[in-house]
């Protein structure tokens, strides 16, 4: 007998919540609990990249997104409080997405906006539950729930349970992942002030360099209300620390004024917040385990620099909410089933793999001691920045690379190989502006597409009819082909938008059909 709740989320984060929403939509029963009695009241992660938004689109969630959100327009960059260069970060992705920008919105703000949407839809988060432990069947897994409020024990049955608990994740112990990479040296802080300094609280972003430190002013929705990271005092103890010792707790905003004052003339009217962390790096070296599965945290962390960690965490729930409710709802082999959860793994794994190593590199360089840091630091970057961001292909790949649209699945198993071009099976969708709109206004739904960029085929049209499945075409311009798309190709699109296969010529019904059976996904 299939178990009442299809889905138990352990965790209620952003990537919780996203990945309960999307089940939700999909028609899978879910449950989601958490141990923290309401959503967070601070919080870390600030900025959310274009390619976020972009599938915010797919739930009606981007407008109010943005609605809470702040549109960085720029980034500073100092070095000994000499200003080095201007980055108009506006300017860098209009060809490449709808949302151009870096949004900032405190993460606080955009759990209360995803847990109303969940609530407005009826489904509750359950708080101060607590998960003890769960057995594995095989076909369904049995969790035991300890809720704190009265101090009883439940179970659970459900077809899936899933991680989105964060770094000490109680899932990812129970399936004994290891959590491997290491902890950072540096103390980090990170505080919420309120400033009137008309030069560096000016709503754009500020990185100041000096010496072997730096601080960041990333401003957000208030005007004179920004978020100050930075490390706290010079580490020149070789140890790596592994735990925050409670000396280092007792840090306060007082400790490090002396050090802010040095590297910038700030005027700091009001602390609001402020908290001393260590950040990490580490990978766990498996995101599933048959019934169990790692998202976000629970799975990967990361490095502040580049904001990615709460991004990749989401992009991860988007991927598994599709691959999970069509394992629920589609009649499928078990060889099939299980191929398409393996797929989650070896996709996100691989990205998360990629952006833990491009986020460690940018720590590096902000605070590696030695010459050749200092040098790099010091003189290097303020003077290739500048000049870099004058070329728009080094503008484009800076966007590409920072707001996650560079994620692609090439060489996955549900990336049909051998398309020729320059946009492949693996890649996301390219965005193209249209009168009106644009071609991503067509990817509401989460599910299967087709889209021809120029004559459509009457073959093709009553194939996707035939599998339920949408097509759209579109009327060729030379605008697309800038985007790297093909005239006359059939682009089968997978239900998170990325390109599952490229069709063309005489043999298109018979590929499309072969891409499915292949895989098990029906046909």
């Amino acid at each position: 007998m299939k178990p009442q709740t299809e889905v138990l989320i352990i965790g209620a984060g952003p990537t919780g919540l996203v990945l309960a929403l999307w089940l939700h939509k999909q028609g899978i029963k879910i449950r989601i609990i958490d141990q923290a009695e309401s959503p967070a009241k601070n919080s870390r992660a600030l900025v959310v990249h274009a390619r976020i938004i972009e599938m915010y689109r797919q739930l009606d969630l981007a407008d109010n997104l943005l609605e809470i959100g702040y549109k960085l327009p720029a980034t500073n960059l100092w070095v000994h409080k000499q200003h080095k260069a201007r980055i108009p970060l506006g300017e860098f992705g209009v060809e490449l997405t709808p949302y151009p920008f870096m949004l900032t919105v405190p993460q606080d703000e955009h759990e209360r906006m995803l847990e109303k949407r969940l609530n407005d839809l009826g489904v509750r988060v359950e708080r101060r539950m607590k998960l003890q432990g769960f057995v594995d069947h095989g076909s369904s897994i049995t969790a035991t729930l300890f809720r704190e409020v009265d101090g009883i024990s439940e179970t659970c049955d459900a077809s899936f349970i899933v991680g989105c608990d964060g770094a000490h994740s109680a899932v990812r112990h129970a399936i004994g992942a290891k959590y491997e990479g290491e902890t950072y040296k540096p103390l980090f802080y990170i505080a919420d002030i309120e400033s009137r300094d008309e030069a560096l609280a000016n709503g754009e972003g500020n990185l100041m360099i000096s010496n072997d430190t730096f601080n960041l002013i990333v401003p957000y929705n208030k005007e004179g209300h920004v978020r100050l990271v930075g490390i706290t005092i010079p580490d020149n103890n070789d140890t790596h620390h592994h735990e925050s010792t409670e000396e280092e707790h007792k840090i306060t905003f007082d400790d490090v004024r002396p050090q802010i004052k040095e590297a910038m003339d700030m005027e700091i009217d009001k602390v609001n917040w402020f908290s001393t962390y260590r950040s990490h790096h580490r990978v766990a070296d498996k995101f599933r385990s048959n019934r169990a599965f790692l998202v976000g945290d629970a799975a990967h962390i990361h490095s502040p620099v580049g904001g990615q960690g709460m991004n990749t965490g989401i992009m991860d729930a988007i991927n598994l909410a599709w691959k999970l409710a069509t394992v629920l709802k589609m009649d499928m082999e078990d060889e099939a089933k299980h191929q398409l959860l393996e797929s989650y793994e070896s996709e996100r794994r691989a990205f998360a793999l990629k952006i833990v190593t491009s986020t460690d590199a940018g720590f590096t360089t902000l605070t590696s001691k030695g010459i050749f840091p200092h040098i790099l630091r010091n003189w290097l970057i303020p003077y290739l920045v500048p000049l870099a961001v004058k070329f728009e292909h080094a503008r484009t790949q800076i966007f590409r690379g920072g707001s996650q649209l560079i994620c692609s699945y090439r060489g996955s198993s549900l990336s049909q190989k051998g398309a020729a071009g320059v946009v492949q099976p693996g890649d996301r969708l390219p965005w193209v502006r249209m009168d009106p709109g644009d071609n991503f206004s067509m990817l509401r739904d989460i599910g299967w597409q087709v889209h021809v960029y120029g004559e459509t085929r009457p073959l093709v049209d009553e194939w996707a009819q035939r599998m339920s499945i949408k097509t759209f075409g579109f009327q060729w311009d030379e605008e697309y082909a800038k985007s790297g798309l093909t005239k006359d190709v059939v682009y089968l699109l997978r239900p998170d938008h990325y390109i599952a296969g490229i069709f063309e010529g005489p043999t298109i019904v018979s590929g499309l059909n072969g891409y499915f059976s292949v895989r098990g996904l029906g046909c």
